[in-house]
């Protein structure tokens, strides 16, 4: 019998994923395994990448939970990266519904406007935004945190929406039910809602994660263990200790890891379709 030709190009496209896997992988692989060492092991040289499981150990968990609020700032950071994708869904999803089938006047000029913000930084305005927030009494206030990351994260999710809007979505569907005495609130309700599911849900996980990364913010605005998020707590962690202790700040970033992947998990069959779909057309 004839062996299959294989094919070159599947096969190095296959390697190519295979090493790209393993350096994203492995990182994350030796954050959790030092998470369950002690500091004299994780600074063994050479590294042990897979230890015995004698050599693993709940210490630093333990530390962390006894020396640091660490159920405050876990909350903290679960309110805030809950209220930022509710809130950013409805406000992005309503404008894209805007953007793609309202008359505005000077719609693509209001739209080229909301898109030339996802080319800003958002720490390139913090001066700015702390002036605001100074204004309206947000400073050591989780809303503080939670409305400016919705200014920073809605362009993005607008433009996505609103292409997967117009690449999706027949007009007509919706000219139906307006035919039938439907209002633009009932199409929003019944028709762009349910069927942008896929596209709203690759956006919130990555709106979900952002909260858990952002660290130049919410380290200017909130002072106070009280409010403090996750990616805070780690900064400070480092500060009140004069020293790194990889053990403790590895296993902070190990439980700050779990609810990201928990939200993956549950929406990822929609990740990929909605983003692929949405970026198409804008």
């Amino acid at each position: 019998m004839f062996k299959k030709k294989i094919d070159p190009l599947k096969l190095t496209s296959y390697v190519l994923l295979t090493l790209g896997l393993i350096i994203v992988v492995l990182p994350m692989f030796y954050m959790v395994v030092s998470a369950f060492k002690d500091n004299d092991q994780v600074f063994a040289y050479p590294p042990k990448i897979i230890p015995s499981l004698s050599e693993l150990t709940l210490e630093n968990f333990k530390y962390v939970f006894d020396n640091s609020p660490f159920i405050t700032y876990f909350l903290n950071t679960i309110f805030v990266a809950l209220m930022t994708v509710l809130i950013s869904i409805i406000v992005s999803s309503t404008l894209a519904y805007s953007f793609a089938r309202l008359y505005i006047p000077g719609k693509k000029i209001i739209f080229g406007l909301v898109l030339s913000i996802m080319m800003i930084p958002g720490l390139a305005l913090i001066v700015p935004q702390f002036e605001l927030a100074v204004m309206f009494k947000l400073v050591n206030n989780v809303w503080g945190v939670i409305l400016f990351y919705v200014a920073w994260v809605t362009p993005f999710s607008t433009f996505l929406i609103k292409g997967y809007i117009e690449d999706n979505i027949p007009l007509e569907l919706e000219e139906s039910i307006q035919v039938d005495g439907g209002s633009i609130f009932t199409v929003y309700k019944n028709i762009i809602l349910p069927m942008t599911s896929p596209v709203i849900a690759s956006i919130s996980i990555l709106n979900f994660l952002f909260p858990f990364e952002e660290l130049g913010w919410s380290t200017a605005i909130l002072k106070t263990d009280k409010y403090r998020t996750l990616p805070v707590a780690i900064t400070m962690f480092f500060q009140s200790h004069g020293r790194t202790d990889w053990g403790y700040v590895f296993s902070m970033t190990t439980m700050a890891m779990i609810p990201v992947l928990i939200i993956y998990i549950l929406l990822q069959k929609f990740f990929i379709s909605g983003l692929s779909s949405g970026s198409i057309k804008g």
